[in-house]
């Protein structure tokens, strides 16, 4: 075959060398990596177990002859697991997809947190080493290209300090971008990762309280961050904001607590963009719906004739002026109504009242019927009112499409005194993922 004309970018260099070396297709094999829907991703460069065809453990000596300094060919175990469980949970929950690079080889034949020379000893691990990497730029650049900013979240383990997760942003560095823009509680804060992890009872070093000043420049300490967050973190004008979180063996190696982590970190992701991004208003940034609460004095809020405001003190808000309603006539009807803004599961959750100002508490309806319906699907869930008032009781949840009407409706099945009034207040819809 005759090629005229070709002409090599130096950026597509390393695409076209992957078509003519078979050890550059092998390499695929030994990174797991996917493209995602929201600008997250997630790496592992030390978790993997396998041995690249002709590649033997290196022993100290880097490319250029020297000694490589703070040498490590042990795995980081579990972290592999950890990364790829974060997004498993992720998808699951929420239903989109962080972008994922995990290293299947094993850090004694390659270290994928160091700069090239110090990577790797051979030849032979150059095409592995490479890959793991271009797949990171590649991911950055389609992230930036889609929706302008995200965050790289690279997974370390440590067993210098085994029950702690260690912060390494390089002291800032990392999460230049991040930071000018919200400050350090993007990263220790409330709807930070590590504020985060923190609430939900782990320990992290340095504390939340100890961030980089002109007295102490650098809290974060000899973890704060590899090539990784090094070289693809926001103050590179190429690169994204980067978070190493170097994970104590006592969690890893816990069945329970890596779970924990796992299960929290997937949550957190959702709680950092949900702040961070979605109320930054991204253009195309694909947040998850936003929950849609309709009190009986909004908007979506129907009701038939006899529905009477309740003296009851524990309607929603509680610190409201809103009353929750209620009535004793058979056939009476209140409904709540809205609009999936996209297809997918909803929680349905309806908050009711008893509570008097004296501390007593009224008689209501011990079988309340409320019908939902999400297109041609009408579900009926029966609940007692003299229960769990004050607060908000899942019903259901429900499947819905973009652009359907979600409608819950409560109907009075017999008369009665205000003793046993059935009584509406408010209605929640929660996206549930898909």
């Amino acid at each position: 075959m005759i090629i005229k004309n070709l002409t090599i970018h130096s950026c597509s260099f390393f695409m076209l060398s992957m078509l003519v070396n078979p050890a550059y297709a092998e390499s695929e094999n030994l990174i797991n990596f996917a493209k995602g829907t929201i600008p997250i991703i997630i790496t592992a460069p030390h978790g993997g177990s396998e041995q690249p065809i002709g590649v033997e453990p290196r022993v100290g000596t880097d490319m250029t002859g020297n000694t490589v300094e703070r040498f490590n060919i042990v795995k980081d175990s579990w972290t592999k697991d950890i990364a790829e469980d974060i997004q498993a949970k992720y998808i699951e929950k929420y239903g989109g997809i962080p972008y994922i690079v995990t290293a299947k080889f094993h850090r004694k034949y390659i270290d994928a947190n160091r700069p090239e020379h110090q990577a790797f000893e051979t030849e032979a691990a150059r095409p592995h080493y490479e890959n793991y990497q271009n797949k990171i730029t590649e991911y950055i650049e389609d992230i930036k290209q889609n929706f302008g900013q995200g965050i790289l979240l690279d997974i370390h383990g440590q067993a210098q300090k085994p029950s702690e997760i260690i912060r390494g942003t390089r002291n800032g560095i990392s999460v230049e971008n991040l930071i000018a823009t919200h400050g350090w509680n993007a990263v220790v804060g409330n709807y930070g990762f590590f504020g985060l992890l923190e609430e939900q009872g782990f320990n992290v070093e340095p504390s939340n309280q100890q961030i980089p000043t002109i007295t102490t420049p650098a809290p974060e300490g000899s973890l704060s961050g590899g090539t990784t967050v090094k070289f693809n973190g926001s103050h590179n004008i190429l690169g994204l904001d980067a978070i190493q979180f170097e994970i104590g063996s006592d969690i890893r190696f816990s069945e329970s607590l890596r779970n924990s982590f796992t299960d929290n970190m997937s949550d957190n992701i959702n709680t950092f963009m949900s702040y961070y991004y979605c109320e930054s208003h991204i253009e195309n940034f694909p947040c998850s719906p936003k929950t849609v609460i309709i009190d009986d004095d909004y908007k979506g809020y129907l009701e038939s004739n006899e529905w009477k405001s309740s003296s009851a003190i524990d309607n929603y808000p509680q610190q409201g002026l809103s009353k929750s309603r209620y009535t004793n006539q058979q056939g009476e009807t209140v409904s709540w109504q809205t609009t999936a803004t996209q297809t997918g599961k909803y929680h349905v959750y309806a908050w009711w009242t008893n509570l008097k100002a004296s501390g007593s508490s009224y008689s209501r309806d011990g079988s309340a019927d409320y019908y939902i319906q999400a297109g041609n699907n009408k579900t009926l869930i029966t609940r007692d009112q003299n229960s769990f008032a004050g607060q908000w009781v899942l019903l259901d949840t429900i499947n819905a499409e973009q652009g359907k009407t979600i409608k819950v409706s409560l109907t009075r099945k017999h008369d009665g005194d205000e003793g046993s009034a059935t009584v509406a207040d408010a209605m929640a819809f929660v996206w549930a993922g898909i």
